[in-house]
């Protein structure tokens, strides 16, 4: 059952048609709250809703644990505090405004956000974010060139459609980025919940729950934390995609399970077949096995293209 207050959304039950309306919400901008009545359908992912939810409350101890372990990083009451780490966040597109802009400005420490437009779909203002307008070079020389206009230590580049969850996300990146040995730091990705099954699968391999930080295999600029200094020192690669994987290599990269953002992709058979033949010929380019070669390998992929 989903009941509506306003812009808030509650759910009493997680079933597929309430999921569907979770997501509704979340992409209006609404906040969710969960008053679970009944113990969560087995094989539902908690780990995945939890930092969904604004306040979460479950009937079955079980479900109210891992909620609570699973919550976005909420951050304090108050804003920013005096000596908090102060992140740009970059974050180009051709098509729209960022939809986790409201997310960033609300962070808990000072976050500077470059908007970089390259197409007639972006506003030329957007409030709390500076809009620069260049054209499209490619994903690297492209964020590299907002990254002239940095002053901050830490630099955030993010794409459009991701959203971080938790005021404290940005924050917890910065912890971790300097706790360990790290060049630089990913997020767990969350799909939204109403994403198909294989989308799902795909991101729990990609970035695994967890409350501890572990090597990734690489940077991923759907969202990662890098040191300015670092990525003036060692620019992104001149290369149309894949630069997050090139500047990867023989560097240490942490995932940081704990600081969640939401992001997935309805699957399209055109769109993913034609990204992964981009990725692939960078990945063979580094030395690595080929991703998607012939006709028949993207026909063995067909069934997971489709919703159950």
């Amino acid at each position: 059952m989903a009941e509506k207050a306003g812009d808030l959304l509650t759910l009493t039950r997680l079933e597929a048609e309430d999921l569907g309306r979770m997501a509704d919400a979340l992409r209006q901008g609404r906040p969710v709250d969960l008053d679970l009545a009944t113990s969560a359908p087995r094989g539902l992912r908690l780990d995945e809703l939890a930092p969904l939810f604004r306040r979460a409350r479950a009937w079955d101890p079980a479900d109210q644990r891992a909620l609570d372990a699973f919550a976005a990083p909420s951050g304090g009451a108050l804003g920013p505090g005096p000596g908090s780490p102060r992140v740009t966040v970059i974050i180009p597109t051709h098509r729209q405004a960022p939809q986790g802009l409201k997310a960033l400005l609300a962070q808990d420490l000072p976050v500077r956000v470059i908007v970089v437009a390259n197409g007639p779909g972006v506003p030329d203002e957007l409030p709390g974010a500076e809009v620069l307008r260049v054209p499209w070079r490619g994903h690297g020389p492209t964020r590299q060139r907002a990254l002239a206009l940095v002053d901050d230590p830490y630099v955030f580049l993010t794409v459009d459609d991701a959203i971080p969850l938790g005021r404290s996300l940005l924050r917890r990146l910065v912890e971790a980025l300097e706790a360990g040995p790290w060049d630089a730091v990913i997020p767990r990705q969350i799909p939204w919940p109403d994403a198909d099954p294989v989308t799902k699968e795909r991101l729990r391999s990609w970035t695994p729950p967890g409350h501890r930080v572990v090597a990734a295999a690489q940077a991923d600029h759907v969202a990662t934390l890098h040191r300015t200094a670092t990525l003036r020192a060692h620019p992104l690669p001149d290369v149309p995609i894949a630069e997050d994987a090139w500047w990867s290599r023989k560097r240490q990269v942490g995932l940081v399970p704990m600081a969640p953002v939401l992001h997935s992709h309805a699957r399209s058979l055109l769109a993913l077949y034609q990204r992964n033949r981009d990725i692939h010929e960078q990945l063979v380019a580094m030395g690595r096995a080929p991703v998607v070669g012939e006709a028949r390998e993207l026909v063995g992929a067909l069934p997971g293209l489709l919703r159950p």
